[in-house]
């Protein structure tokens, strides 16, 4: 007898993916799990068994808990010059370029497979391999490249063209054979409408699948990784991965106007930083949603957000009611002046809620040899190294500005939700929440309302808002976006109104958003 429920993610075949299993009987927890199996065959640049996640939890009737299965740093360094470490130009839109380092000098110990079985363990009721079927399916026969998909690989070519198995995978059939010297000259990935297969990573999700994740972890598949970087550069040894464990936290709650914001804890830092903005968004007077009013508070919270970021991390104490109020009244009612990461939602009839952030940063350009398995490169993150590349504490799980996050209305009204988009993940959230909980829109338009973000002194600016109010008021230095972007995020959510039942979806186009109802 099939569920009813709902799901939302940046794939199609990965909502797909959920959406089969809800219509097999399947509860919110089996079909999340079925879609990140999924999305790390079709969505390879944003999700990879190779990199990690968090996943929020509310099982029906319980408080919610949070699964934090992201990347750890390993437990020993080695010298320097004997690492593969390399620097690569990603090329977004626009022409603009961000350096991002590949090699298996960059990668941390993975959690994703372990977060799939813990998950697995404590809330599923289907067969894993069941729940995996969709995904080997997908990587034995193949799944068409869409636009998105060969939008987000021609940003990371250079690393996508790292070594020639990575070539030999994710290569156009003229550039597979090419040789892979950390450069992009020559090689182009798979084109939109061309069928990507992956073979060897089919026959790791079986493996997995059959076997648990002991194999990835103590038998042949960690064998090979361990091998590759011994020899070949990288800092994972057999302790790395003996010792990962996947952690379970009790999240963050605050308080909106007219419900509750269930937010990714510490160390992640997204879901403080959202929070604090949230907190103090909620004592001010933020207008109409696109007034004058509204666009300058909310372009001070982001500042503040931004500022607060810089100064203090995101440690929790800017959570403490004192430490907030201080930065409210700078915002306060003072005069108006003229002045990269994928997302899977699902519900389902009973209540059950679940909302996972999955992320490989921008890939590391090296797999694990013969397994498909693509490897994050989170050591190679700048935002994710702020102390300087190499200089990050061993064994420590480290930062994330995912925020798998659930909305618990008053009124009955429970969402699931998330976001890619790397550090635009904290203005995102909070302005999708605040959509939600201050000015209460409808989750579609909550989600396709338009958004800005602060960073770096340049409040950049979605189109959408009332031209002539943008300028009539000073809002720092601003870049006017002249289409929505992949840049503002993608938040896909789901919802169940515990009064009517009434389940809803909806996908944000930023990013490829795609969502099922199953009634």
């Amino acid at each position: 007898m099939k569920t009813q429920g709902a799901v939302a993610a940046g794939h199609k075949e990965t909502a797909r993916a959920a959406q089969n299993v809800l219509e097999a009987g399947g509860t919110a927890f089996d079909a999340i799990i079925a879609a990140m199996w999924t999305a790390c065959v079709v969505e390879p640049v944003l999700a990879s068994l190779g990199g990690g996640g968090f996943l929020m939890a509310r099982p029906a009737g319980q408080t919610p808990r949070l699964y934090d299965f992201f990347v750890e740093t390993p437990l020993a360094k080695r010298p320097g010059e004997s690492l593969e470490f390399e620097s690569c130009i990603a090329r977004f839109a626009g022409g603009v370029t961000q350096e991002f380092h590949g090699g298996y000098g960059a990668v941390a110990t993975p959690g994703m497979v372990a977060g799939l079985f813990a998950v697995h363990n404590d809330l599923g009721q289907l067969p894993m391999a069941d729940l995996a079927q969709s995904a080997q399916n997908l990587a034995r026969d193949g799944v068409v490249v869409d636009d998105f998909q060969n939008y987000v690989m021609n940003i990371v070519t250079p690393l996508l063209g790292f070594c020639d198995e990575t070539r030999a995978i994710y290569g156009a059939p003229d550039a597979s054979q090419q040789a892979g010297d950390g450069t992009d000259a020559g090689f182009e990935v798979i084109k939109t409408g061309e069928v990507h297969r992956q073979p060897h990573l089919a026959a790791s999700i079986e493996e997995l699948a059959k076997n648990g994740a002991a194999s990835f972890y103590h038998g042949d598949i960690a064998h090979a990784l361990i091998a590759a970087c011994r020899e070949s550069g990288g800092y994972i040894t057999a302790d790395d991965l003996a010792k990962y464990r996947v952690l379970v936290r009790d999240p963050l709650l605050v308080s909106g106007r007219n419900g509750r914001f269930v937010l990714n804890p510490p160390p992640a830092s997204g879901g403080v930083l959202a929070g604090f903005g949230l907190k103090l968004a909620r004592e001010l007077d933020l207008g109409v949603f696109g007034d004058a009013r509204h666009l300058d508070a909310l372009s001070e919270i982001l500042k503040t957000t931004s500022v607060v970021r810089g100064e203090y991390g995101a440690a929790p104490s800017i959570l403490g009611d004192e430490f907030c109020e201080g930065y409210r009244n700078l915002i306060g009612d003072r005069p108006l002046t003229q002045n990269g990461t994928t997302h899977i939602s699902v519900v389902d009839q009973f209540g059950n809620l679940a909302s996972a952030t999955l992320s490989n940063g921008s890939t590391s350009g090296r797999m694990i040899p013969g397994t498909g398995v693509l490897l994050n490169n989170m050591l190679g993150e700048a935002d994710l190294s702020p102390e300087g590349f190499h200089n990050w504490p061993c064994g420590v799980r480290m930062t994330s500005m995912m925020t798998p996050a659930l909305y618990l209305g008053h009124d009955g009204m429970a969402v699931a939700l998330g976001s890619g988009g790397s550090n635009r993940i904290r203005s995102t959230m909070m302005q999708v929440l605040l959509n939600l909980d201050v000015f209460g829109m409808s989750l579609e338009d909550a989600i396709a309302a338009p958004r800005m973000h602060f960073d770096d002194g340049l409040l950049s600016i979605e189109p959408g808002f009332d031209l002539a109010i943008l300028d009539q008021l000073n809002l720092n230095e601003q870049q006017r976006w002249q289409e929505s972007d992949m840049f503002f995020g993608g938040v896909h959510a789901a919802a169940l109104n515990a009064g009517s039942h009434k389940l809803v979806a909806s996908g944000d186009a930023r990013r490829n958003g795609h969502h099922f109802i199953v009634q």
